[in-house]
């Protein structure tokens, strides 16, 4: 498997959930620092959905598939939903996030956490 680096989305098995939470094996972006992930058994990720209907405007960040982030189709990353998971959760390797959307997440990541 492919190392686990910040900015890279993997699919991550998200079952089992309660309520609300995200279900089943998806897309999801890490963004936990390099550093983090060196030291840690735990990876925190945002999940990404291919559903782009029911978009929250402030918060939801709408990606187009290409040949960097190899998602399956035009996506969009969940911001309100970032969880942390033990590393035995991820699954494949799919690509990298381009600079200009983890510069979009960054901003929101100020935002979600008032910092």
């Amino acid at each position: 498997m492919k190392n686990i680096e910040h900015g890279y989305i993997f699919l991550i098995n998200f079952n089992p959930s309660v309520g609300h939470e995200y279900q089943k094996v998806r897309p999801a972006l890490i963004i936990s620092s390099d550093q983090v992930l060196e030291r840690s058994n735990l990876v925190t990720c945002i999940a990404i959905t291919g559903n782009t209907d029911n978009l929250v405007e402030d918060d939801d960040i709408v990606v187009k598939k290409d040949a960097e982030n190899r998602l399956f189709c035009d996506s969009v990353i969940k911001m309100h939903h970032i969880a942390s998971f033990d590393k035995g959760r991820v699954k494949n390797y799919i690509g990298k996030m381009g600079h200009g959307v983890m510069k979009k997440v960054k901003e929101q990541l100020k935002v979600q956490f008032n910092i």
